[in-house]
């Protein structure tokens, strides 16, 4: 990058950290393999994070005074909550008529089948975060890159049209130059030519 002045340019470095310098180094091919990476890794992890529960379950049912246990909502989604709350509830006072689910897990108590499931997430954030972060940088570059591209263009046109006219001066030179050569050539013939009249007047005579 060209920088107006010094200041300006410690001001330019002190803002950059020692990834962005060591990324700007990078070769196009280099930095697409980074990028790649970057987002296969976000990928891979929000995959992982998508799955399986970060913490146990206890799933529990309801009995009704008919007996039967009501192990859904209306939603048919279970009744379940964590250990944490459930241990609360039986604190505060849990009805007799919630028991836990027996067919679920042991005696309703499910493990946990992704216990990293925050860590995962947060791959994911930081993969795709950072694949952006790189593409924004050699989308910063390409802007940067495209104006010097129509500066040298504007100057190889510059170049080419003043080469073109310096030919065609030369050309216009080289014509001239025949023109006052042919010129003077005509004017030698009639000078000669004029000798030749007077000469013959005199023998004439």
């Amino acid at each position: 990058m060209n920088y107006l002045s010094e200041k300006h340019k410690q001001l330019s470095e002190s803002q950059q950290s020692g990834l962005m310098k060591w990324f700007g180094q990078l070769p196009m091919d280099k930095k697409a393999v980074a990028i790649g990476l970057s987002l296969t890794v976000g990928i891979g992890s929000a995959a992982m994070a998508w799955k399986g529960e970060s913490s146990d379950r206890i799933y529990f049912c309801v009995r009704t005074p008919q007996k039967k246990l009501v192990c859904q909502d209306q939603n048919n989604r279970p009744f379940r909550m964590t250990p944490y709350y459930w241990s609360q509830w039986q604190l505060e006072g849990m009805p007799r008529q919630v028991v836990r689910d027996p067919a679920m897990g042991v005696n309703g108590l499910v493990k946990a089948t992704n216990q990293y499931k925050p860590f995962w997430a947060f791959g994911g954030f930081l993969g795709f975060a950072l694949a952006g972060w790189m593409l924004r940088h050699c989308q910063s570059e390409e802007k940067q890159r495209a104006v010097f591209e129509d500066i040298a263009q504007k100057r190889d046109a510059a170049k080419a049209e003043m080469a073109a006219r310096s030919e065609l001066l030369e050309s216009y030179r080289d014509v001239a130059i025949a023109e006052v050569q042919l010129q003077a050539d005509l004017d030698l013939v009639a000078n000669d030519r004029t000798v030749d009249i007077t000469k013959a007047e005199i023998y004439a005579h």
